[in-house]
């Protein structure tokens, strides 16, 4: 009988450490189906054009060569790209979480009169949207944006999305910790940031990340309403698009050899990497949804 149990105790043990190791292998195979691309796209941005052309994509390319990032950064024009995104993502970002924070603050609250009402007219626009020309007509002719920093930031600013995804999360903290700080005087803007702010972190950070990525890869607003003479407006994703032309027309139009495709990696990697760099920063709080903090008794 003792045998027996020891028995069928190890086999346990071993179908645990197999499925186990199964389970790591499945997971090792799509992180390299991920990695692997992108390691390709670095080696690939630091080869010689010509070994490129020649022999193709290889992680063991003919010829080292630094030609396409001396070519990308051959001017300033780059560095005044990332300042403008840089300054767009953080205002953005900023302005949104706050707005976007406050707005799903007060929906959540029960005591309001007219939260539904809000929460509706909120939630129209997002099935009957007016249209892209008086969309467009409203910032270039009415609020008179374009050929500003503003205009990569304001028609992003407020999303109904994230506005519903924090006032869910919201509605979910015991209404026992806002009550406690409205028992001692606190008022509505205390209670958002001292109490029920810090107790969002994991919504916070997952919104800020999702805003935060959206400003950055951002090129849209930029096509709309920057024009070919103001390029210190120029945001990265937008260089980009300008300089993967400027790339076409180079080899096509003069004659001039530029590095093209090596060109295309050593861009797309120089405008992907802070945002890269970023994101396990912020991933944790992904994970974190426990509420900590107590109610003075």
């Amino acid at each position: 009988m003792n045998g027996n149990t020891i028995s069928s105790t190890d086999l346990n043990n071993k179908s645990r450490r197999l499925g186990q190791a199964l389970i790591h292998l499945l997971f090792i195979l799509l992180c390299s189906l991920i990695i692997l691309p992108m390691l390709l796209s670095v080696i690939v941005s630091f080869s010689s054009e010509a070994s490129v052309l020649q022999f193709g994509y290889s992680f063991f390319p003919d010829k080292w060569s630094l030609e396409a990032y001396r070519y990308v950064f051959r001017d300033n024009s780059i560095f005044t790209a990332y300042g403008v995104t840089i300054f767009v993502t953080v205002a953005g970002t900023f302005l949104s979480v706050l707005l976007c924070s406050l707005c799903g603050f007060v929906i959540s609250r029960p005591m309001l009169k007219y939260r539904n009402f809000i929460a509706m007219f909120l939630y129209i626009p997002t099935i009957v949207g007016a249209g892209l020309i008086p969309w467009y007509y409203t910032i270039k002719e009415v609020l008179h944006l374009s050929n500003t920093l503003w205009v990569l930031i304001l028609p992003s600013l407020i999303s109904t999305y994230n506005i519903f995804l924090i006032r869910n999360y919201y509605k979910g903290i015991p209404s026992s910790f806002s009550e406690a700080a409205e028992i001692e005087g606190a008022g509505p803007f205390t209670v958002f940031f001292r109490v029920i702010f810090p107790l969002a972190m994991p919504i916070t950070a997952t919104v800020l990340l999702f805003v935060a990525l959206g400003y950055w890869n951002d090129w849209f607003n930029a096509t709309w309403f920057i024009d070919f003479n103001h390029k210190e407006l120029y945001p990265l994703q937008y260089y980009l698009f300008k300089t993967w032309q400027r790339f076409n027309s180079a080899s096509e139009g003069t004659g001039q050899v530029v590095p093209m495709e090596t060109g295309y990696m050593a861009t797309m990697f120089v405008t992907m990497g802070p945002i890269v760099l970023v994101y396990p920063f912020v991933q944790k709080y992904f994970m974190k949804g426990l509420i900590v903090g107590g109610v003075k008794g």
